[in-house]
């Protein structure tokens, strides 16, 4: 049985990516309590400090939930050095999803952006181009708030960067400004609410902050269809006061309109997916599937196991053969797995990728719900997790015997699965970009499925790289769906 996919996780991480951004200011120590649909989840602190010419702008995010029984702890810390003038100098995130941390540090250069990637006690370097067009580090940007705001700016808009992201320039806008009040440690403060929206966060995601005059978050919430989130200042011990950890997996589950029986048999299947209000987000075709948009809130997606079609000839392949800081394709001990497993079989493509599924699968031996979101060194040495660990490592193993792969969020059909039957949970996957004789073509590997490579109880619904910066976000593009898709099964057939 697949095991499920880290739906939790992405609320976790959408989390992180929407909130921290907005806590910014002059020079500050702040702490903020998180909650999720009225629980406690975890906590954020931000500081900001000015000494020599630089400034400092810090903040930490720990969020604790569960998995049914299963706890999972998620932390991350962003680190943003500029200079008083607002010239960046350099920036860091640390993150703990696994067990085993990993630091990315960015430093800003003329010649573009020096990058080191340390987990595991090793460090690789490279380089990234410089980020495109004007634009404000943190501590500026929230000057240039705090001007606006003083001038009765509506909208505001400005052009910034989160660590969390890597070096790409996100566009933040706030708009609908109106006069409030909010209780904050015991009083009542005049504030503003307004709407606010990234360009980094996923579509269907809503944003209502609560600021002071400055442009500093009394409250900040977080609306994503099927969870309410929210972040809301607080003093030191009530922020890190005992948390609730919300349960977040069974209520992800999707129960369509439909039965499919015998899933994993299945080869064929038509399905139409709908959210009951406002668009539904655009999905992948590629691999086994192609979609059709039925209108702004439906789309039909069929699902062709055993026809991959082809992939343009254009297709820019670098980002799916380079080693990253999730797919770490350069670690020794995932060349050596690579190595090993491989010995004795031919070059053909396909059939190496398969082999490689096959041995994911087999050395994943600790099948784990506690696993937030670990790289592939870490999996290969712990052999620990879920479909996101086992699509992580192949992935990268891939990419280690010179294979262009992707990762695959989306839906997998569990006839039973933690008490629930005939529901679609969500999960993890793996695709390789192989000459089928036709063409290239991406091909779906499932290294959670045993014998089965793959079959068409899977619905994608989003792909990812897993490049420095974009791996989170791949993660979070799913959030807005949780808890308001819709699934119907149409038609299922093309059994073996």
């Amino acid at each position: 049985m697949p095991t499920p996919a880290q739906a939790l996780v992405r609320f976790a991480l959408a989390l992180c990516l929407a909130l921290a951004a907005t806590v910014r200011g002059a020079d500050h120590d702040r702490w903020y309590t998180v909650e999720i649909d009225g629980l406690k989840a975890g906590w954020m602190h931000a500081s900001q400090t000015t000494a020599d010419g630089r400034i400092v702008t810090t903040t930490r995010m720990e969020v604790a939930i569960r998995r049914g029984t299963t706890p999972v702890s998620i932390a991350i810390t962003t680190r943003f050095v500029e200079t008083e003038a607002g010239e960046p100098v350099e920036m860091s995130v640390d993150q703990r999803l696994g067990s085993e941390p990993v630091s990315v540090r960015y430093r800003f250069g003329n010649e573009g952006v020096a990058v080191e990637t340390t987990q595991g006690g090793r460090a690789t370097r490279g380089t990234l181009p410089a980020p495109e067009g004007e634009w404000l580090p943190p501590a500026a940007a929230s000057r240039y708030l705090a001007q606006r705001l003083s001038a009765g700016a509506d909208p505001i808009v400005l052009r910034t960067i989160d660590p969390q992201g890597g070096p790409t320039v996100i566009e933040v806008r706030r708009e609908g400004f109106e006069p409030t009040t909010v209780e904050v440690l015991g009083r009542s403060l005049d504030a503003l609410r307004c709407r606010a929206s990234s360009s980094d966060m996923p579509i269907g995601s809503a944003t209502v902050e609560v600021i002071d005059r400055r442009g500093v978050p009394l409250r900040t919430e977080l609306d994503l269809g099927g969870m309410k989130m929210a972040m809301f200042a607080t003093d030191e011990a009530s922020a890190r006061s005992r948390i609730e950890a919300p349960e977040l997996l069974l209520r992800s589950f999707v129960r369509p309109t439909g039965r499919i029986q015998a899933p994993r048999r299945v080869r064929e299947a038509d399905y139409v997916l709908s959210v009951p209000e406002g668009p539904l987000p655009d999905l992948p075709t590629g691999g086994a599937q192609r979609v059709e948009r039925l209108d702004a809130s439906r789309t039909r997606v069929l699902v062709r196991a055993d026809d991959p079609g082809t992939e343009s000839p254009d297709l820019d392949i670098t980002p799916y053969l380079a080693s990253s800081a999730m797919a770490d394709s350069d670690d020794p001990l995932i060349a050596e797995l690579t190595m090993d497993s491989l010995r004795g079989v031919e070059d053909g493509k396909p059939a190496r990728a398969e082999v490689l599924r096959r041995f994911v699968g087999r050395h994943v031996n600790a099948k784990s719900l506690g696993v937030g979101f670990a790289s592939a060194s870490e999996v290969a040495r712990t052999r620990e997790g879920d479909c996101t660990e086992h699509a992580v490592l192949l992935a990268a193993m891939l990419r280690a015997d010179g294979i262009p792969s992707r990762v695959v969020s989306g839906l997998v059909y569990a006839e039973r699965f933690e008490g629930e039957r005939d529901v679609f949970v969500y999960h993890m996957w793996t695709q390789a970009l192989v000459d089928t004789g036709a063409g290239r073509a991406w091909i779906d590997l499932d290294a959670t499925l045993g014998p089965v490579p793959f079959d068409a109880a899977h619905i994608a619904l989003a792909e990812s790289a897993l490049s420095d910066g974009e791996a989170v976000r791949a993660l979070a593009a799913t959030a807005p769906l949780i808890g308001r898709l819709r699934v119907e099964v149409e038609s299922t057939g093309g059994r073996p």
